[in-house]
C-alpha cells in the first residue's frame, strides 16, 4: 500500500483535531505513528519505537509519523 497526499492530510487532521490536545501536554518531543486507515496511533521515544509498536498491531499498513508538539510531519513511510 502506498501513501498518498490524501492520507497525509487525513493524518494531519486527525492529529490536529483529536490527538494534539490529548498528547502534547504529556508527550511533547516524542514521536507518533498514525495509521490513517484505523485512526490508531502509537507513541515512542523515537520514530523507530513508534514504528515497531504500530507494525506489531498493523503489520501491513503504512503510517504517518509526527514529532509531537512540532508543526511539521517529520517522516512519512511504510516500512523501515
Amino acid at each position: 500500500m502506498t501513501m498518498g497526499d490524501s492520507d497525509i492530510q487525513k493524518a494531519e487532521r486527525l492529529y490536529s483535531d483529536r490527538l494534539r490536545p490529548l498528547l502534547e501536554p504529556s508527550f511533547k518531543g516524542k514521536y507518533i505513528a498514525i495509521d490513517v486507515t484505523s485512526g490508531d496511533y502509537f507513541v515512542g521515544e523515537e520514530i523507530l519505537e513508534a514504528y515497531q509498536k504500530a507494525s506489531l498491531q498493523h503489520p501491513d499498513r503504512t503510517f504517518v509519523f509526527k514529532h509531537i508538539g512540532y508543526p511539521a510531519t517529520r517522516f512519512i513511510g511504510s516500512r523501515l
